[in-house]
């Protein structure tokens, strides 16, 4: 999975969708027919789903229509334990924060791609002690 291509795909879409909106022309039957972007369905949700995959010895598990942004942060769980989470820029770049009972316990870090999220994410469990299941 290429998480630059998802933010990118995101913002090209986010861009027109909003341009079309402005357009003083539109009809508001034509603005009510139009699907807005949504990034955590978009972006945020294949990313946390695709860690099922790559993350299966912590036992992660597939989002569901409930899960939500939490303060500042899309939270990335694995069973209870909360590992890290997920927060965006103004650009639609995404950064890591390794995150303890809510709070960052660690350097936030971009996020390019999935391999370097599942390595940030396994070397954070390390880091904790956290064993496999």
């Amino acid at each position: 999975m290429d998480i630059k291509k998802l933010t990118a795909d995101y913002k090209k879409r986010f861009d027109a969708y909003y341009s079309e909106t402005d357009n003083k022309n539109l009809s508001l039957k034509k603005k009510k027919n139009l699907t807005p972007p949504n990034f955590l369905k978009e972006v945020i949700r294949p990313i946390l789903d695709a860690l099922v995959e790559h993350l299966p010895e912590y036992g992660f598990s597939k989002t569901t229509d409930q899960y939500a942004m939490y303060g500042e942060y899309y939270r990335i769980k694995a069973g209870i334990v909360l590992i890290g989470g997920l927060s965006i820029d103004e650009n639609f770049d995404l950064t890591f924060t390794p995150l303890f009972q809510g709070t960052p316990c660690g350097e936030p870090c971009k996020v390019a791609n999935i391999t370097q999220l599942v390595n940030t994410i396994r070397r954070e469990f390390e880091r904790r002690g956290i064993k496999e299941r």
